[in-house]
């Protein structure tokens, strides 16, 4: 008899176990999609069973086991990192380069060559009234297109200054759902699979915006830090990080584009401390590609480099010379106009000179020549030794600059198919080993059926051959 409750005891606890192990496969089937989730396995081993020794045998359960490869998903996240940081850039690049038309049939370049074409024809007849008034028509056109222009890359400036900022209140909320399923962590008695499971799919999400360290810890909890040791999480504490807008230190152009910075929770700046993830990209963006056009407080901007160029060129030639060959002549007044207040401003300011008219145009270079000085203004189109930027000509420059933007947006684009076969493939490889395979839980969930259903029915024969023992002592 005392065998025989034995037997059923240990079938019990069998039938327990092997229920334990039919709803683990049970919840890797609802969880396959879930993001962030391990396949889960039951570990069982065999009890011993000795028949002399009254031991029955049977099998036990010896706790949840996790498929999750920490590695794997670390070079997941990792990948997703660079994959954010060059998404980022080919975006943010391509709304830049959508500005500058590469045809030249519109824009700047176009209104370059109308205003040359339009100094050439009154180098023919420097003494026709039209061909006066054309030039300064074609000159108010060009300073219009340089401030549109300049006006659109500063939309842009701020469009790309919200992005980090909206960026950055998603790193924030991210880090506080960590925090969140830390505290949670703490209180949990077990290790829990749906925490662990919100915990990779959070740190994953964190991972496309920036770039970080996490470490697990003895307590279950994960501590965040950035690349440069910045804590972003420390168990149950978050420490949230801000974006703002500031000249650097030691500004020569006081009323530049500022630069964009990130700043930690003390206020301290981190900016450079962010390599990765979407933050990295747009910091890039707007920091460098949009600086070296617009300025910023340590540089002019190649943009400004080209209006102040141009005016200044235009204008010292105009006036060295004479409306006319006439003895006392008045000298040639500046065609163009704009604010020097620093070296940021020339291209939102480029205007036509309001208190210029077609007389004013000085075609007599000082030599005497009658139309030295249109011819002078007419070789600057084709030629830099009578100005230009750089030693190249003022529509080399230019195109020089929307190459720059079209070659920062072709980098991007190319990183970024490229880092995408990258993830597909880590991807691929991590999910290998942790991913719910449905056909290999079928498998299982049919085992499992089977021992549980042998147990039941052992359970059935034993309480069938106790009742008869009981009746036969009866």
């Amino acid at each position: 008899m005392p065998n025989l409750f034995a037997d059923l005891t240990t079938a019990g606890q069998s039938l327990g176990v092997f229920q334990q192990a039919l709803n683990t496969v049970q919840n890797n089937i609802t969880n396959a999609n879930t993001p962030g989730f391990a396949s889960q396995s039951l570990n069982l081993s065999a009890l011993p069973f000795d028949v002399v020794g009254g031991l029955a045998g049977g099998v036990a359960s010896q706790g949840l086991k996790s498929a999750r490869n920490e590695y794997a998903d670390e070079a997941v996240r990792r990948q997703m990192s660079s994959l954010g940081a060059y998404d980022a850039q080919a975006q943010a690049t391509s709304a830049i380069a959508a500005n500058f038309d590469p045809s030249g049939n519109s824009g700047v370049p176009a209104a370059l060559n109308q205003f040359f074409q339009s100094i050439s024809s009154w180098s023919l007849t420097p003494n026709d009234a039209a061909a006066r008034q054309q030039v300064l028509a074609n000159a108010g056109t060009l300073a219009s297109s340089v401030q549109n222009l300049t006006a659109s890359l500063s939309q842009q400036d701020q469009s790309i200054q919200s992005q980090i900022g909206n960026t950055v209140q998603q790193i924030n909320s991210l880090t506080a759902q960590i925090q969140h399923i830390n505290i949670e962590q703490l209180h949990a008695e077990t290790p829990d699979p749906g925490l662990d499971a919100q915990m990779h799919s959070a740190l994953e999400q964190l991972s496309q915006l920036t770039d970080f360290s996490q470490i697990k810890q003895a307590d279950g909890t994960v501590t965040v830090v950035l690349s440069g040791g910045t804590p972003l999480v420390v168990g149950d504490q978050q420490f949230t990080l801000s974006a703002t807008t500031a000249l650097p230190a030691g500004a020569v152009n006081p009323t530049a584009p500022p630069t964009s910075q990130i700043l930690d929770s003390q206020g301290k700046t981190i900016t450079s401390q962010i390599q990765g993830g979407q933050l990295a990209g747009l910091l890039d963006t707007h920091n460098r590609v949009l600086a070296s056009i617009l300025g910023d407080g340590m540089q002019a901007g190649s943009l400004n480099q080209f209006a102040k160029g141009l005016a200044d060129t235009v204008n010292g030639i105009l006036t060295s010379g004479t409306v006319s060959v006439a003895a006392g002549a008045a000298s040639g007044k500046p065609l163009f106009v704009y604010n020097g207040a620093d070296a940021t401003t020339a291209a939102s300011s480029l205007a036509l000179n309001p208190g210029i008219t077609g007389a004013d145009l000085a075609p007599v270079d000082s030599a005497g020549n009658s139309n030295g000085n249109a011819l002078k203004l007419a070789d600057l189109a084709t030629s830099a030794s009578g100005g230009g930027v750089g030693g190249q000509t003022f529509g080399q420059f230019f195109a020089g600059i929307a190459q720059y933007v079209g070659n920062a947006n072709s980098t991007a684009t190319t990183n970024q198919t490229s880092q995408q076969q990258i993830v597909t493939q880590t991807e691929a490889l991590r999910d290998q080993i942790s991913h719910v395979s449905l056909d290999e839980q079928a498998i299982l969930l049919t085992q499992f059926q089977k021992s549980y259903e042998a147990a039941a029915k052992l359970i059935s024969v034993l309480n069938s051959v106790t009742e008869t023992t009981i009746n036969m002592v009866q």
